[in-house]
């Protein structure tokens, strides 16, 4: 009865360890099979912003000596201003006879006027007859083209050396840049093999092979004992 089921467990074992043959020969090959995964990959990510500030803006308009020579005017002529301009103005006679001088604020139509000979208009607040210093803020119109004039017309013989100084300042926007830099994370495909299938096929390899040989043996040793019974 025993030697009559031994070739069936033989044959059963055979078959099990030829399996494991083929399932470590698929694990073997499976391990070198790429396997696609999402990864969340860091990145880092610069953002600009710019935003308008009121801030007070000063400008200087003059800054310099000059001479104004003997019988004669000169004039410093400025695009409008802003609406709410302040003007800072000081000028001083620094030499040169009794050391006074006209200065006259005036539209610059009416400083052609002057130039001309002819009778014009200025701006009371600011102008000055016959000062040896100037010092007045003033709040200028918003649509004229003005010209600071410095006469010394009246003197017909000695120049005047004049140190003049014109400041505005008015509200005015400027841009602020602050840039930020932030990390942010992005999903990315990426491939990887399963190696520790490869171990585990070599193992499953090996007990088939094993299983197979022990099969294979016992097999062998069946026949003999079957012919002479």
């Amino acid at each position: 009865m025993r030697s009559g089921q031994a070739p069936s467990t033989a044959s059963t074992s055979m078959a099990a360890g030829v399996a494991l043959l083929v399932a470590g020969v698929i694990l073997v090959i499976a391990s070198y099979v790429p396997i696609p995964y999402v990864e969340n990959t860091p990145r880092e990510e610069t953002r600009t912003t710019t935003t308008p500030s009121l801030v007070v803006v000063k400008v200087s308009l003059l800054n310099e000596t000059f001479v104004v020579g003997a019988g004669k005017a000169l004039a410093r002529c400025y695009v409008s201003f802003p609406p709410g301009t302040t003007l800072h103005i000081a000028v001083k006679v620094l030499s040169g006879g009794d050391r006074s001088i006209n200065f006259w604020v005036m539209d610059e139509p009416e400083w052609r006027v002057f130039e001309a000979g002819g009778s014009f208009y200025f701006y009371s607040i600011p102008s000055r007859r016959n000062a040896t210093e100037v010092r007045v803020t003033w709040n200028p119109p918003s649509d004229q083209r003005l010209c600071f004039v410095f006469d010394n017309k009246f003197s017909t013989t000695t120049s005047k050396t004049v140190r003049a100084e014109i400041t505005a300042s008015y509200e005015g926007y400027t841009y602020v840049t602050k840039t930020y830099t932030s990390t942010v994370y992005e999903p990315a495909i990426r491939y990887r093999a399963l190696g520790y299938l490869q171990t585990l096929g070599v193992v499953v390899l090996v007990a088939g092979a094993i299983l197979v040989i022990a099969s294979w043996y016992v097999s062998a040793q069946q026949k003999p004992a079957g012919a002479q019974h």
